[in-house]
């Protein structure tokens, strides 16, 4: 009798025991949510940790379809006062538009005319179009930024969608922090970012979790750039419906057995104290 109770407790146990096991195998371990969790994070090691041949920032090339801000401050000693615009100085009259480039890669400047712009990066547009003001103006001020340098992020980020970059120098860090981060859910070891260039869509993927992030050529983002940040294993299977069911099925297969080895071990009690009686 003895016999039978311990094999049937033995049998239970370790269908419990699996049961638990297949249960947590889809729990993300802690490290897998920590930034550069590859650093050393031991008072012994040195508080400042030094890396080289970091990625290098190359300024963004001007587009066809891009919004150029472009500003134009002229000095005019016969300017009235009272036609200033905002911000300027005496005698100094400020322009500034937004201009689309178009698809042969020009943009047209009030007084400078047409200018190809595709290509350049802002600053060597800007010299272009104050070489090309000269004719017109003395020391000419020319400033030139891309208004609508955005980013879009989707996925497991608290604000998913278009991220308006506010400088040309923006890594893949900053953009995530204005997408208000990423979710306890989000897989930060494969962040997938899609660019195009040139009419080539190229795919990379990036580690957030180790420093070598700061090596990436993907570092920095580009405009128009698509960042998608997956899901982690559990939030699939929170989201899957068909894991659930079979979760439950699986515990109502356990419940059922775990009755049927008490109920089996019980009989045999019972067999076992009517023969000794």
């Amino acid at each position: 009798m003895l016999h039978h109770i311990r094999q049937g407790s033995n049998m239970l146990f370790l269908f419990i025991f699996l049961f638990i096991i297949g249960s947590f195998s889809s729990c993300v371990a802690p490290k897998n949510y920590v930034y550069f969790n590859n650093l050393k994070k031991d008072s012994l090691h040195p508080g400042v940790i030094v890396l080289d041949s970091l990625a290098k920032f190359q300024d963004p090339k001007i587009e066809v379809n891009d919004i150029l801000n472009v500003s134009l401050s002229v000095f005019n000693p016969m300017a009235d006062e009272n036609m200033l615009s905002s911000g300027t100085s005496k005698g100094e009259q400020s322009k500034e538009n937004e201009h689309l480039v178009d698809k042969d890669g020009y943009i047209e400047v009030k007084v400078v005319g047409f200018v190809k712009v595709a290509g350049l990066t802002t600053q060597e547009a800007r010299d272009l179009i104050k070489q090309k003001a000269r004719e017109y103006y003395k020391d000419p001020v020319v400033n030139v930024r891309i208004a609508n340098f955005q980013v879009t992020v989707m996925g497991e980020v608290s604000r998913a969608g278009m991220v308006v970059v506010p400088n040309e120098k923006a890594s893949i860090l900053d953009v995530l922090a204005l997408a208000g981060d990423l979710k306890t859910s989000a897989k930060r070891k494969n962040i997938l970012i899609a660019r195009t260039e040139n009419n080539v869509v190229t795919f990379a993927r990036i580690d957030l979790t180790s420093s070598s992030l700061y090596r990436s050529p993907y570092f920095y983002v580009k405009q128009r750039d698509y960042i998608y940040v997956e899901p982690n294993f559990s939030a699939q299977q929170s989201s899957d419906n068909s894991v659930t069911r079979y979760v439950s099925y699986l515990t109502g297969l356990t419940s059922v057995f775990s009755l049927l080895v008490i109920t089996n071990v019980i009989k045999i009690t019972r067999t076992t104290q009517q023969q000794q009686q």
